[in-house]
Parts: C-alpha cells; sequence; structure tokens
C-alpha cells in the first residue's frame, strides 16, 4: 500500500501530462475517458501491490448482475479483479463529450500465479480465481503503430479460461461463478511509441481539457489517513471543466482494496470565495450531496456537509468530516 499523499503525486502528473487518449498499451482495462493524469495515478495505485515482471496480460470479463461487470486481468505476480458498470470498463475511443463523464469502479488486488496458460489467486472472503487458458484459433496481430521503441503491434491470442470463478463482493452487491469465460492473453504487455495523431474531434478535446497552471484555478483537496486505510478528494479545473475524483485504500490482510470515482463537469460544481475563507463543492454523480469548507481567523478549517460517492460495493462513503486536513486555492 502507498503510505505517502496522493496529492504531490496528482500535481506532478498534472503539470506534465496532457488529456488524450490512452496509449494502445495501456495495462489496466480502464476506459479511454479517464484523463490520462488520473490514468497514471490508478495505474501507480492498482500496480504497487505487484511490480510486473512479465511481458504479458491475461485478461477476461464477465457479467455479474446488478448492471455491473467484473474483469480479471492478470499482470506480473499480481490478479485484479475490475467491478464497474459496462460504460466505466469499456476499452476504447470514449463515446460523446468529456464533460458529463462519470466513473465508478472498485479494485481487488491479490498476490497470485500468473502465466500465460494460468491465473490463480485468493481473494480472501471474496473468493478465488483458478483457471486455465485454452487457446481457439491462431493468434492475431493488432494494427502496427508507428515511431516505436522494440515491437509495434500487440499479438492477441483468444481462447477460454476454464476452471473456477467464485467471487462476492461486499454484501453480494455482485456475485461471480463460473467455470469457463472467454478471454485473450497478450503479448507484450505494453507498447513504447509516439502518440497517435489525432483526429479533428480526439484534438479539440485534447485542446479543452489541457492541464494549466493549478495556482490560478480553482483546487479543493481534501485527505485523511489511519493505519491502513485513506481517502483522497481533488476537484480542480482545466480549462473550460471541473474535473473531481476520490479515491479509497485499504488493506484486507492479504487483498488491496481500491475505490475510484470521477466526474467531468462543468466548473461552477466548485466555488471559492476571493478571501479563501469559504468554499462550496457539488459534483455530479457518482458523487452526492454538498461538501462545504470554512477558515476562521484564529486558523480553524472546516470542511462539512452530506458530500459522499458511489463506489461498486461501497454506496454512500463520506467525504467530509473532522478527520480531513482540507487545501482550498481561489481562481483568479
Amino acid at each position: 500500500m502507498i503510505r505517502r499523499s496522493v496529492f504531490p503525486v496528482v500535481l506532478a502528473v498534472v503539470a506534465l501530462l496532457a488529456l488524450a487518449p490512452a496509449a494502445q498499451g495501456d495495462p489496466l482495462a480502464l476506459p479511454l475517458s479517464i484523463p490520462s493524469q488520473l490514468r497514471a495515478l490508478v495505474r501507480e495505485r492498482t500496480q504497487s501491490a505487484s511490480p510486473a515482471r512479465s511481458n504479458f496480460e491475461s485478461r477476461f470479463a464477465m457479467k455479474v448482475g446488478h448492471g455491473y461487470e467484473m474483469a480479471v486481468i492478470g499482470r506480473g505476480e499480481a490478479v485484479q479483479v475490475e467491478i464497474g458498470r459496462p460504460s466505466s470498463l469499456r476499452q476504447g475511443p470514449p463515446e460523446g463529450p468529456l464533460i458529463g463523464t462519470s466513473e465508478a469502479l472498485t479494485f481487488y488486488i491479490a498476490r497470485g500465479t500468473v502465466t500465460p496458460r494460468r491465473i490463480a489467486a485468493s481473494f480472501g472472503k471474496f473468493g478465488r480465481v483458478d483457471v486455465r487458458f485454452k487457446p481457439a484459433g491462431s493468434p492475431v496481430k493488432s494494427q502496427s503503430r508507428h515511431r516505436c521503441r522494440g515491437a509495434d503491434h500487440f499479438t492477441i491470442q483468444r481462447g477460454a479460461f476454464v476452471g473456477s470463478v467464485r467471487f462476492a463482493g461486499e454484501g453480494s452487491y455482485v456475485t461471480a461463478h463460473s467455470h469457463r469465460v472467454q478471454g485473450r492473453v497478450r503479448m507484450p504487455l505494453r507498447l513504447h511509441c509516439a502518440p497517435p495523431r489525432f483526429h479533428r474531434r480526439t484534438a479539440s478535446l485534447q485542446r479543452a481539457l489541457h492541464p494549466v497552471d493549478l495556482g490560478s484555478h480553482a483546487f479543493l483537496s481534501a485527505f485523511w489517513r489511519h493505519g491502513v486505510e485513506s481517502t483522497d478528494l481533488f476537484s480542480f479545473a482545466v480549462r473550460k471543466a471541473q474535473l473531481t475524483a476520490a479515491f479509497t485504500e485499504q488493506s484486507l490482510g492479504s487483498v488491496a482494496l481500491i475505490h475510484l470515482g470521477l466526474a467531468i463537469s462543468k466548473p461552477t460544481v466548485l466555488t471559492v470565495d476571493d478571501a479563501l475563507t469559504s468554499a462550496t463543492l457539488t459534483p455530479p454523480a457518482p458523487f452526492h450531496g454538498k461538501g462545504t469548507y470554512g477558515a476562521a481567523p484564529n486558523g480553524t478549517k472546516t470542511w462539512t456537509g452530506p458530500l459522499s460517492v458511489a463506489f461498486p460495493g461501497a454506496p454512500r462513503w463520506p467525504l467530509t468530516g473532522e478527520q480531513f486536513a482540507v487545501k482550498v486555492n481561489a481562481s483568479l
């Protein structure tokens, strides 16, 4: 588990990266509508459970009820279960304008056995995955990329994962029982290629959400840490939009549990007065309610209100309270 605050990482990533469709080699099954700066942060969080020492990725997905899908990914020495709505787990070009994006994902990560022919790991009270890969047909190659260091394409072998998949989320909000699931094994793990030229619409979205100097735009962060648990909330302007995101981390024995909630909306969801003495945050779904910040002349700060976020398996995660440390910056 990562023991340092997320916010210095966020600021560094935002300063260095522009919003663009994720590289074709992104090893996470995250939707391309998630901005690259958050994608890099989530990758750091989820990959901290185990470094990837292999050069392939195994993956399969299945419906698990209540409108959720579950993706199981084997990489390195870790097996990762991701739960989300189909739109959150979709891998492909973003559909529709990015303003209005709403994502909520839950990650369960455990060490296990990952080979080109097997995925196996125990997730404690949540269940277990132990399947073997049966190839079907010949491998296929993806479209070649340009200006690459090393491989310029993926080799994808499709087939079926056969064995046992047993998984139940908190309170059985999702359940999975299967002995055969279609999936694939892909090599290499990622491509190291220059980004492709974007078509006009994508380039326009990139310019609209290019990260800018956070020192001159409304910004709010709130976080708390206690033992092996943490919650991070931040909201900042990226030109014509406001990006609000929440992360939580928990260590449940041998399982790392991570939640991610994200909304891209109009900047009006965050208001900060020029004196930096008050602020309100009212982000859209998957968030609910309003957070209110106040700073008194004696230096005390308050962060109150019914603001929460709905994660898969944790529908009302609180995002305010005296345990949070809060920072606010006003727009010019």
